[in-house]
């Protein structure tokens, strides 16, 4: 087969916009292969040794490359987004927080936000909040009981 070396050539094309839609950095070694499979279609018309030089080359470069890439593709960010700030974070009702009827507002932090009750109980205006968690827009909430 005189025309592999273009077939190789769209599989690396093709491992190249695969992984540049999705960023995995997994991807990207099956182009490299493909890429040496290819410098090897130019020298031989073998498919088998093709194939043999693209498994290797993409195996050693997963292989070599995965505890690096694992550890930067999973490691967290050191600094806090908005939503960890504001995870146990303290506040006060402004307006009574209902969720049967869809209100609910709260103070945290200087800022307004539209909150809901964690546990489903009405909280009172002014009384003293802790936050649990942020779903979309909203602050999961209820009632500070720790001691001042």
């Amino acid at each position: 087969m005189e025309f592999m070396w273009l077939v190789w050539l769209l599989l690396a094309i093709g491992f190249a916009i695969i992984e540049m839609t999705n960023a995995s950095f997994f991807i990207i070694w099956f182009s490299a292969g493909s890429i040496g499979a290819l410098v090897v279609s130019l020298l031989t018309s073998n498919l088998i040794i093709q194939f043999l030089v693209f498994l290797i080359i993409s195996i050693v470069l997963l292989v070599l490359t995965h505890k690096i890439t694992k550890k930067f593709m999973l490691s967290k960010p050191s600094y806090k987004t908005n939503v960890d700030i504001l995870k146990n974070a303290q506040g006060i009702v402004l307006e009574e927080i209902n969720n049967a009827k869809g209100t609910g507002q709260v103070k945290v932090q200087g800022e307004i936000w539209s909150a809901r009750s964690a546990n489903d109980e009405i909280i009172a205006v002014d009384t003293k909040i802790i936050v649990f968690d942020v779903k979309g827009v909203k602050l999961l909430v209820g009632p500070d009981v720790t001691l001042d």
